[in-house]
């Protein structure tokens, strides 16, 4: 039995609240470059990034499966296409197979595994021209060598001619007491003798034929193959489900890597850094990380940001508008996202405190005017989120709590990322909640910081974030700019 994991899933539970995470972090537009409208690859990369629970063992055995995949990244692409093809022409060589007839099943099924064990030679002719090399690939190369050889596919084959629905089938059966039936067996079909030994060996027949218009007995006949052939069903039926899963199973996790194949293409169109993450628990470091998204809009790379911290627990971001405040808290969270599924991201290098899950609470545009009806609709979302965390994760919160007045949402912020820091949860804030800054900052020096938009002294905005203290906004500049100098 060919036994193999491509992408070692343990637990393929999705986070609860993915389609807010989709829409916060416009995955969408990830998932288009990865696809390349490929329906399969689409809902791989859905369902590998939306994971609730990795861990860093199952990262790092995809990480070292995807570099291999991309350094035989014509070999990966070869065996999907021909994965895809093999099994688009088993069904339709199995296009006529119904599950209440017996014979069908029988004769059909046996048409489609002629497909698949025809296709095997050349999947491993495939597969022997390329040079993998992690654990990943060298493990289902291995079992496919062990278990499909030229000697299987021979016999296989060979038995499988026998179930042509052109050809007759032989079968025998025994009378029981009673004169019932029993012991129904399936004949092989004798090869042809030559005219010699027909000559010298020749053996009295006994055969029995029917009457043209005994039409009871021609019933009974019937009635006894298809019992014979509802004998033979499940086996054929269970037979052809089994390989049909193996290519099935294949082509899946075939797509996630071909959809790394295509992401790291789109690096290399626009000359994008990209590396292969790493975990340490109690840091979180990276090097010229940007937002992804960001540069498939635009085509090109977008403003870089670098970070380094160690036994931080809360990274509070404020400041001027149109900063780069969002767009920071979009590129940790997609590359946290990309991280754990064991690909490369957009960085010259990350280091990551721990393999959790993300999560979202960015505001809502229809939460942006200031009522309590609104704040309570915010609260409700929030809660949901907190049914889900574990320590490890990671909260990414846009303007939450801003749906009502200063001093109230400084308080409920302030009791809300207190608690989460406390149950080890990595939370990324973006907020102009200025009691909040003060207060929670100066009670917890020691395990947060603040991250603020660069500028310059000459006042120029360069989209980078930095460490730093409460800003002013621009509203004097503005004034002074429209009243004072006229």
């Amino acid at each position: 039995m060919i036994q193999f994991d491509l992408l070692r899933i343990s637990n393929d539970t999705e986070i609860k609240d993915k389609d807010n995470l989709i829409k916060d972090l416009e995955l969408e537009k990830i998932i288009e470059v990865i696809a390349q409208k490929d329906d399969l690859i689409k809902k791989v990369w859905n369902h590998v990034l939306l994971l609730s629970e990795v861990d860093i063992n199952s990262i790092k055995y995809r990480q070292e499966a995807v570099k291999d995949a991309i350094k035989n990244r014509d070999t990966i692409i070869n065996i999907y296409k021909f994965v895809g093809d093999v099994i688009a022409k088993t069904k339709r060589a199995t296009f006529l197979l119904t599950y209440n007839n017996p014979e069908l099943i029988v004769f059909y099924t046996a048409n489609g595994m002629r497909v698949m064990i025809d296709s095997f030679k050349e999947l491993k002719n495939i597969l022997n021209k390329a040079s993998f090399s992690s654990e990943a690939f060298l493990e289902m190369i291995g079992s496919i060598k062990e278990n499909i050889d030229d000697n299987f596919i021979n016999l296989a084959k060979e038995l499988l001619s026998f179930f042509d629905i052109d050809k007759p089938i032989e079968f025998s059966v025994r009378l029981d007491a009673y004169n019932t039936l029993a012991d129904p067996v399936v004949l092989t079909q004798k090869k042809e003798e030559g005219i010699i030994k027909k000559l010298f060996y020749r053996k009295n027949d006994y055969v029995f034929r029917l009457e043209s218009h005994d039409e009871r007995g021609a019933q009974i006949l019937h009635n006894i193959k298809e019992w014979v052939f509802s004998g033979l069903a499940p086996t054929m039926l269970k037979a052809y489900e089994h390989l049909m899963q193996f290519f099935i199973t294949l082509q899946t996790q075939l797509a996630f890597f071909v959809g790394a194949i295509n992401l790291f293409d789109f690096y290399q169109k626009l000359e994008l850094p990209l590396a292969y993450p790493d975990f340490s628990e109690g840091t979180l470091s990276f090097n010229d990380l940007y937002c992804l998204s960001l540069a498939i809009s635009t085509n090109k790379k977008p403003v870089p940001n670098s970070l380094e911290s160690h036994n931080i627990n809360a990274f509070i971001i404020s400041g001027i508008n149109k900063g780069g405040k969002t767009t920071f808290l979009k590129a940790i969270g997609k590359s946290i996202l990309l991280a754990r599924a064991g690909v490369f991201v957009p960085a010259n290098n990350l280091i990551l405190p721990s393999s959790g899950a993300v999560h979202t609470h960015f505001q809502k545009e229809e939460e942006r005017t200031m009522s309590y009806g609104k704040f309570e609709e915010e609260i409700i979302r929030f809660r949901k989120i907190i049914e889900s965390l574990k320590a490890g994760d990671y909260v990414l919160m846009n303007e939450s709590f801003s749906t009502t007045n200063q001093v109230e949402a400084s308080v409920v912020a302030k009791q809300v990322v207190s608690a989460l820091i406390d149950s080890k949860i990595t939370v990324f804030y973006v907020t102009f909640l200025q009691d909040f800054l003060y207060d929670f900052i100066k009670d917890n020096k020691n395990r947060s910081v603040l991250l603020i938009p660069e500028r310059l002294k000459d006042g120029t905005r360069t989209f980078k974030l930095v460490q730093g203290s409460v800003q002013s906004g621009y509203a004097l500049e503005i004034w002074n700019k429209y009243f004072t100098e006229n």
